[in-house]
């Protein structure tokens, strides 16, 4: 059962997950500087939200919630407020976290040029669409992974690859199809291109492939998913008719 403190802590998930952007400086006062690092955030948000993850304006309630602690507790002692940081002058804290959830709000109805047009995407925007490869990848052919370890020295691709469904299994189809769509996404996104995939992969999220080109493990690990799912998992839905 989870302490009243890691339920505080988790509960502002959301915002503490797009104003980690400031650390570890903290909040700038100025809006300009401010919205300034929130524009690929907040783009990265907005991507997210399209395929279910938190709306902007959960996130927003959120950082009024940030606000109104920090307003009680301007130290931030409070488990909820860990690694959150605070508006530099701190005591600005409350009153420029409510206008960053004003500015959060706000945004989705800004016209499409502001937020999109000419935008260069940085890491973390980016980052924010492999939530699942993000950590798949650094635990399990990063550097000292457990897939590309000592022990698994000799060891083919197959073997690495199911290594990684080995440790989901049973719980197979609420992890894995989520997986495969993210290699796919990757393929797309860095258009099949090794380098730039090693790049943002392995120098930008310390993850890596094994013994496979990027090239060649993205479509590799999708479809060891869909053998693992279509050999060992009955269908999770069928149709019951009208």
């Amino acid at each position: 059962m989870l302490s009243q403190g890691a339920r505080e802590y988790f509960r502002l998930s959301g915002a503490r997950a797009l104003l980690a952007a400031f650390a570890p400086e903290g909040v700038p006062d100025d809006a300009v500087r401010r919205n300034a690092v929130l524009a690929p955030v907040l783009r990265g948000f907005s991507y997210a939200e399209q395929g279910g993850g938190r709306n902007l304006y959960e996130v927003a309630d959120q950082i009024r919630t940030v606000a109104d602690l920090f307003g009680a507790d301007p130290a931030g002692a409070s488990p909820a407020l860990k690694n959150i940081p605070h508006v530099i002058p701190m005591e600005r804290t409350p009153a420029v976290l409510r206008e960053v959830a004003v500015h959060v709000e706000e945004w989705g109805s800004l016209p499409w040029a502001r937020k999109f047009a000419d935008a260069a995407a940085t890491t973390g925007e980016l980052a924010l669409r492999f939530p699942r490869l993000g950590r798949l990848l650094p635990v399990y052919f990063g550097q000292d992974g457990i897939a590309v370890s000592d022990e698994m020295s000799g060891s083919s691709a197959e073997e690495q690859l199911a290594m990684v469904i080995d440790d989901v299994h049973p719980a197979c189809p609420w992890h894995l199809p989520g997986v495969a769509g993210e290699c796919q996404e990757a393929l797309v996104l860095f258009r099949n291109d090794e380098e730039t995939m090693d790049r943002f992969f392995s120098s930008a999220l310390n993850g890596g492939s094994g013994t496979l080109d990027f090239v060649e493990f993205f479509p590799a690990l999708a479809q060891a998913c869909l053998d693992h799912l279509t050999q060992s998992h009955p269908p999770l839905w069928e149709w019951q008719g009208a």
